[in-house]
C-alpha cells in the first residue's frame, strides 16, 4: 500500500485490478476531450459537440461512480487490526453524498 500524502488523509486502497479499469476509463474520457477539442477547433454542429461533451462527462461520472464503490467495498470489509474504520467510512459517505448532489 502506497503511504499517505501530506494533502490525503488516506490512501487509494482499492484493488489493482480496479485501479486498472478506472485508469482505462479516464484515459477513455481524455481521447473524448481532445476529440471535443479538435471538434470544437473544426467549428463542427454545436449540437453534435454537446452530445459528445455529454458522453464525455457521464463517463467521467462513471469512473468515479466505481472508484467511490469500490473503496467504500475495501472500506467495510474489517481489517485485521480491529474492524472497520468508521471514519474513513464517514468520510467516503459524506463524499458519496457530496457527489449526488
Amino acid at each position: 500500500m502506497v503511504a499517505a500524502r501530506n494533502d490525503e488523509a488516506a490512501p487509494l486502497a482499492v484493488p489493482e485490478d480496479v485501479v486498472k479499469e478506472i485508469t482505462a476509463r479516464l484515459r477513455r474520457v481524455e481521447g473524448q476531450v481532445r476529440a471535443i477539442q479538435r471538434m470544437i477547433a473544426e467549428r463542427r454542429d454545436c449540437h453534435v459537440i454537446a452530445q459528445q461533451m455529454a458522453a464525455a462527462r457521464a463517463a467521467l461520472e462513471r469512473a468515479t461512480v466505481a472508484l467511490m464503490a469500490n473503496s467504500m467495498a475495501e472500506c467495510i470489509r474489517p481489517k485485521a487490526e480491529g474492524g472497520v474504520d468508521q471514519r474513513e467510512l464517514k468520510r467516503l459517505t459524506e463524499t458519496f453524498v457530496k457527489l449526488l448532489a
